[in-house]
């Protein structure tokens, strides 16, 4: 029954990934030469070098937060080298593409961590959850920036000035809670330990309280990583800025890049393996070309569309292109280790 239940979850996010990527594709080619057109604009000659300077860009900026989730394993005082921190980290996010039954790779990083460090599984759980909450939380301050900075509130699609309203609020959400948690005393009162004994997810609660326990008395390395993550951020905003280069897509300006990357990657916290991401650049693109060519006539549109989602693609592209590094330490000597983790991971 577990088994069963774990391909009908895996068969679910490939079919509503796939739906979305239909979609994507339906509405850049939906006009009579619309698929012509399409498929012409992907012939046209690249800058391959552009192209490669955007993955470079990508990788080191994946690199980064590897090197993030480092000093914040150390900060709890597990041995741990850079070395494996890479090694793991590439593993984790190898199996971020695979649509299983964990969770990402994120409890693969946990549980290898808490193998080679026995008796500190609380911290090596703790060190990933607060890895993610300072992510995503520094995601939401920059795309919440890039709103106010490029106004994209007062874009023409209904849909784009949704995501920037939902961002605005994720991070005021986010703000309050974050502050909220670090008064002295939260963590251990009686609401949260009463959250602990709830049938089914009283031990994930658990668990998460420990690891906000024990980072709390550690704002120093908060705040360092979360500094840490402004570049990662950048990073990841100049990748795309190079690929839509790289195609030759030069209508909207570079500057927008810097809030079409943070608001669209809010979505990647949906757990799907395509889709969300790919619908956001899309949509945010689109927008934006509309704007910097002062008006939105059939043509234009259409052509923002079919621009949108090879960009779209282009950029998954991009970041599948660098899973090989995992797939490497994988195949050079984690396969068996890896196996009983995935294990491991589905009793989690």
């Amino acid at each position: 029954m577990k088994n069963l239940k774990t391909v009908l979850v895996t068969l679910a996010k490939i079919s509503l990934s796939l739906l979305i990527i239909g979609y994507l594709l339906w509405s850049a080619i939906n006009k009579p030469d619309g698929r012509d057109a399409f498929v012409e604009m992907l012939k046209q000659p690249k800058r391959w070098d552009l192209l490669a300077l955007g993955m470079g860009a990508l990788l080191l900026g994946i690199t980064t937060t590897m090197i993030r989730w480092f000093y914040l394993v150390r900060a709890v005082g597990i041995r741990f080298s850079l070395s494996d921190a890479l090694r793991i980290g590439f593993l984790g996010y190898l199996f971020n593409f695979a649509p299983t039954g964990i969770a990402g790779g994120d409890l693969l990083k946990a549980i290898l961590l808490t193998r080679e460090n026995p008796g500190n599984r609380a911290k090596a759980f703790a060190s990933v959850v607060v890895d993610r909450i300072i992510g995503l939380y520094v995601l939401f301050i920059v795309a919440t920036i890039g709103v106010f900075v490029f106004q994209y509130w007062n874009l023409a699609s209904s849909n784009v000035r949704w995501v920037c309203m939902l961002s605005i609020v994720a991070t005021l959400v986010s703000t309050a809670g974050i502050a909220w948690i670090l008064l002295p005393g939260v963590l251990e009162g009686r609401f949260m330990q009463m959250l602990s004994r709830i049938p089914r997810v009283g031990r994930h609660v658990e668990s998460l309280l420990q690891a906000l326990t024990i980072y709390r008395s550690r704002r120093v390395v908060l705040l360092f990583s979360a500094m840490l993550t402004i570049p990662v951020h950048l990073l990841f905003a100049f990748s795309l800025v190079f690929i839509a280069w790289g195609l030759r897509f030069v209508d909207v300006p570079w500057s927008d890049y810097f809030a079409i990357y943070p608001i669209s990657g809010m979505a990647s916290t949906i757990p799907l393996p395509a889709g969300p991401t790919e619908y956001g650049i899309v949509a945010l693109y689109s927008a934006a070309m509309l704007r910097a060519k002062g008006g939105a006539t059939a043509a234009v549109v259409q052509l923002a569309r079919q621009q949108g989602l090879i960009l779209a693609l282009a950029y998954r592209l991009s970041t599948i292109l660098i899973a090989p590094i995992g797939a490497a330490y994988y195949f050079l000597g984690a396969r068996r280790e890896v196996a009983e983790v995935l294990h491991d991971a589905e009793g989690e």
